[in-house]
């Protein structure tokens, strides 16, 4: 679509693309050089948000905090943009997929990433990992809900025992 305004100046382009996790995105021109670039509630949320987030479980224990008291999640300017719908669906989808690289993470790497993600909440590594909590059920990646959750809770006690572990090796060698 092309239009142009009465004096000829403004010009408004829209294509329909759609990414690799089919969400359609829509490019709009104005004027002569400024453009903007409109994207889904789930490419928002992981592009702008979760992006500032250091490590996989610090952006978890963010989605995490998002979550209400009455089951939803909420996320104020995601929610003006988008809608409060969309919204959910991307932080759900996001939480998704989190998850699922968490699991998939070799347990070396989550440890570095367990420093990281303490460092950015400015929290120590044992008491970072407390406030994680579990995925709720309708949140796991998986048909099998029962095996992930007990998969994910096994991940998140073998951290807490290398950070344990981690302390007092890092005080003798001061």
């Amino acid at each position: 679509m092309l239009l142009l305004d009465k004096d000829g100046i403004t010009v408004l382009l829209c294509i329909r693309r759609c990414s690799a996790a089919h969400f359609p995105r829509l490019v709009l021109l104005f004027g002569k050089r400024k453009f903007v670039v409109l994207t889904s509630a789930f490419e928002d949320f992981e592009g702008r948000t979760l992006s500032a987030v250091p490590g996989l479980l610090g952006k978890l224990r963010y989605v995490s905090l998002l979550h209400n008291n009455s089951g939803a999640y909420s996320h104020w300017g995601l929610e003006k943009i988008h809608g409060s719908d969309a919204a959910e669906r991307a932080i759900r989808s996001s939480q998704r997929t989190l998850v699922t690289r968490i699991l998939r993470t070799p347990l070396r790497d989550l440890a570095d990433d367990l420093q990281r993600s303490a460092t950015g909440a400015e929290m120590k590594d044992f008491e970072f990992l407390s406030t994680l909590e579990p995925p709720l059920k309708r949140d796991l990646p998986v048909q099998n809900f029962r095996a992930s959750e007990k998969h994910f809770m096994s991940v998140l006690h073998t951290l807490s025992a290398l950070a344990q572990n981690r302390v007092p090796a890092n005080s003798r060698n001061e």
